[in-house]
């Protein structure tokens, strides 16, 4: 793979004679002169400087068709022509698209500045007076053909990677498909996103994040090159075709694919030689991908279509999950597409008209079975999709922005609720509420919540900001400090789903935490008294010795309760108490509540 391209590395390999020598015997030259001794002193003197290909012609009215025919890399053009003028070809040339790129040289012997800057205002490049001298011929020739090369490699590859950009990468797998199409081969396109690019970017600058698309890039063109290699030693001649398509996306093209699983192995090769940490400077990151697959011809017998439908299948398994990061097109993903798209379309107006429900999930002293506190969760409710759960809505709205208007919104109706059921029930009831990881890094976040909480003049130390532990560990060092700064305000700060994701203990100690939840799949393994569930007996033993308090999620039976208390977890949530439930009828389980403490008073 190339490295990193600048002018200055471009100017260095224009010293390199072998690349000059191949640029020469390449280009493609044409000489349209009414005069055909003129073309044919012109070739001789090019040939002796080792140019092989040329088009000529003395009839101008043809040059165009011509042009359109062979697509020559440089036009030497007289301007003095009858019937068709080189400034009538100049400007058909600037009307057609496909021959607007190629550049001229003109060839006049008129000096006169006006017909000069006549030719310049419609295209040319440079000029040539005649008679033409040899050694001017050459040097500006090889200067018009160096310029046009290094245009093309601005214009068609990308600067940071080296690597083609999306139109040169369609026009090369489009030459390619012709040869399948021969051969009754077949080709598979994925359609790579790196999730986290743009979390990246926006917490540690512009520059990481290019560095981090380059080393990226390396890894990628390794991964799928080893991996074809393997498939070579199976006998089968792999072509790889690798582009970056995006600002975070990349497309990797194999040929020839003889089955699935092939292709389910490289999905995952490059999915794990992907997401290793990249070190940069004295940070570790790591990026994660979800990646869309489509193969050639069955999802697609044109590249326009083949990788629409790759990259389709990539916003399915970004959007839906699951327990792969990569997804094969099929026809009813694009019907999920459109569902997606409406989602989409209705969350952008979800809070103005009123379509977001909260509701509450009690948490429950371990020890005396009373609610202290709930969790906060979202629904919604919309007029043409009806009710749309959490988990078909909230990746959405993360990656179109929306969950910051609907995260503010949830926090400030919590805390307006937390602090009602405070003075209705004399106690510091803790309200819990999800965070994003787009709304950790919202500048305004902390102005957010200090909002949130004087509006509803609930005490800082009743709400609780919950985020899970792979948003956590994404960009480590940073979320450290924005953690901080929440903590300045005096809310809680909780890592939810604990166990489920990558954490290092060593930045778990340095995260100003003070609660831990525990995944409800954990506490699935608790089935009788006798189970020993070491994992779930190590997390509590872990948080309390890092001064945190735990909350079992997820608890369903007697027995599983038991363990836990045995345990000394301080909290649980989970339908042994009640599931989610809206304001009123949450507010009835604390009345009721209340009535127990009232009869065991009076009883004592």
């Amino acid at each position: 793979m190339h490295n990193n391209c600048n002018d200055n590395d471009y100017l260095q390999d224009e010293n390199d004679s072998n690349k000059y020598e191949s640029l020469i015997a390449d280009a493609k030259i044409m000489l349209v002169d009414d005069e055909p001794i003129n073309t044919d002193v012109l070739q001789t003197y090019l040939e002796g400087e080792g140019y092989e290909n040329f088009i000529t012609t003395s009839e101008s009215v043809q040059a165009i068709d011509i042009m359109a025919r062979e697509k020559p890399d440089v036009i030497l053009l007289d301007l003095m022509m009858p019937h068709v003028s080189g400034f009538d070809i100049l400007q058909m040339m600037r009307l057609d698209k496909s021959l607007a790129h190629i550049p001229v040289v003109i060839l006049t012997s008129s000096d006169d500045g006006e017909t000069k800057l006549k030719a310049l205002q419609l295209g040319a490049m440079d000029f040539l007076a005649k008679p033409v001298d040899a050694s001017e011929l050459a040097l500006r020739l090889r200067n018009t053909l160096a310029a046009k090369a290094y245009q093309h490699h601005l214009i068609n590859f990308d600067q940071l990677t080296g690597l083609p950009k999306r139109e040169q990468f369609l026009e090369a797998v489009d030459s390619h498909a012709i040869v399948l199409n021969a051969n009754k081969q077949k080709g598979v396109a994925l359609h790579i996103f790196i999730e986290n690019l743009k979390n990246i970017n926006s917490t540690l600058g512009r520059e990481t994040g290019n560095k981090v698309i380059q080393n990226f890039a390396r890894r990628l063109e390794a991964s799928v090159r080893s991996a074809g290699s393997i498939q070579n030693a199976f006998g089968f001649e792999t072509q790889i075709k690798i582009a970056r398509t995006g600002g975070d996306k990349f497309t990797v093209f194999v040929t020839p694919i003889q089955n699935q699983q092939l292709v389910t192995t490289l999905a995952r090769k490059i999915s794990a030689d992907t997401s290793l940490p990249i070190q940069i400077g004295n940070r570790a990151m790591l990026t994660t991908v979800k990646i869309g697959i489509a193969t050639y011809p069955d999802d697609g017998d044109d590249v326009q279509t083949l990788f629409g439908n790759a990259e389709t299948a990539m916003s399915y398994i970004r959007d839906n999950g699951g327990k792969e990061n990569f997804a094969f097109y099929s026809a009813s993903m694009d019907e999920e597409s459109a569902r997606v798209l409406a989602i989409e379309t209705g969350l952008q107006t979800a809070v103005e008209k009123n379509e977001l429900r909260v509701i509450y999930q009690p948490k429950v002293d371990v020890q005396t079975g009373m609610i202290v506190g709930a969790e906060a969760l979202v629904r919604w409710i919309n007029d043409d999709l009806g009710s749309v759960g959490p988990d078909q809505f909230i990746s959405i709205a993360e990656r179109t922005g929306q969950i910051i208007p609907i995260g503010e919104w949830v926090l400030q109706q919590a805390c307006e609720q937390a602090a009602r059921w405070c003075e209705q029930f004399g106690f510091d009831f803790r309200i819990a509420v999800n965070m994003s990881i787009k709304q950790i890094h919202d500048s305004d976040m902390c102005l957010t919540t200090r909002e949130a909480l004087y509006n509803s003049r609930l005490k800082a130390e009743c709400l609780t900001l919950e985020l899970t532990e792979n948003m956590v560990m994404e960009n480590a060092e940073s979320n450290i400090e924005l953690l901080l700064m929440l903590k300045e305000l005096g809310v809680k700060l909780s890592i939810d789903d604990f166990g489920t994701g990558y954490s290092s203990l060593s930045y778990l100690q340095r995260f100003p935490l003070d609660e831990l939840k525990m995944d409800k799949s954990f506490i699935d393994e608790i089935k009788t008294d006798e189970h020993r569930a070491p994992i779930v007996r190590a997390m509590v033993s872990l948080a309390h010795d890092l001064d945190m308090s735990v909350v079992a999620e997820g608890i369903e039976t007697d027995v599983q309760l038991q363990y836990i208390r045995n345990l000394n977890c301080e909290l649980y949530q989970g339908y042994l108490r009640s599931k989610p439930v809206v304001a009123s009828a949450f507010e009835e389980l604390l009345k009721a509540d209340n009535i127990n403490i009232n009869i065991n008073s009076k009883a004592a």
